[in-house]
């Protein structure tokens, strides 16, 4: 019975990727007619045929011939361990249909994830987050976050380790931040900054800025400051290099 589902899925494959016998042969190094015996069930792929013919459809050997993909071993009833390393990452993966995308280079759109509520408020556990896309959170994420899109959050408790977009947090970035784009930190900015737009906080930068525009921060400033704009603050602890002006208030 396996092997008639095999014949049967060597064509449903071949189709579905709209290969014709003599396209799919020239792949596996056989005749036009040795694929035809397949699908007429007349024969059988050879077993050392099996795995370049299961990765040429994009699909398990499991999928191949019939049966259902075997799932990550579950370890309780809710959660599956996958094979990558168990660093506390919280990692947004793609699926196409049932074949984890392992390279972020098959996909071609960015999407967004937004978390409705604060990341892992109720256990205090620290992690990062990895995105390809935008990252929008509607209270806080503790712990350090990548995405290749916006991020935008009331509150960051870790490191803004890369963002390709621009940044909006309503409260704090305990950490440094860096972006493609702007900064836009409604409270303070712990660590240093560096950003290819202008950088807008509300109360204090701990850190040392470098930015392709203007500076605008309420309060301190307390490291250096190298930009293509002009600064705006109440106090510089460190020293500055500017293309614009600088003003105190």
């Amino acid at each position: 019975m396996e092997n008639f589902k095999l014949n049967e899925n060597i064509g449903f494959y071949r189709k579905k990727l709209d290969l014709t016998q003599e396209e799919l042969a020239q792949k596996l190094g056989v005749t036009n007619q040795t694929v035809s015996k397949w699908e007429s069930a007349k024969s059988c792929p050879d077993i050392s045929l099996i795995p370049k013919i299961a990765d040429i459809f994009g699909i398990s050997i499991d999928e191949l011939f019939g049966r259902e993909a075997k799932l990550p071993f579950k370890n309780n009833d809710s959660e599956y361990e996958f094979p990558w390393q168990d660093d506390e990452t919280l990692r947004i993966f793609f699926a196409r249909g049932r074949k984890i995308l392992s390279k972020m280079d098959d996909i071609n759109e960015c999407v967004n994830v937004r978390f409705p509520l604060n990341c892992n408020e109720t256990t205090r556990q620290y992690f990062k987050v990895e995105v390809y896309g935008n990252v929008a959170c509607d209270a806080s994420i503790n712990g350090d976050v990548v995405s290749s899109g916006d991020i935008e959050c009331n509150q960051i408790n870790g490191d803004i380790k890369e963002c390709k977009g621009n940044i909006s947090c309503k409260g704090n970035i305990s950490g440094g931040a860096n972006a493609n784009g702007e900064i836009a930190c409604g409270k303070s900015i712990t660590g240093d900054v560096q950003c290819g737009g202008n950088v807008g906080c509300g109360l204090n930068i701990n850190g040392a800025i470098n930015c392709g525009g203007s500076v605008g921060c309420g309060l301190n400033i307390k490291g250096d400051i190298n930009c293509g704009g002009d600064v705006q603050c109440r106090k510089i602890t460190g020293n500055v290099e500017c293309q614009g002006n600088i003003t105190y208030k």
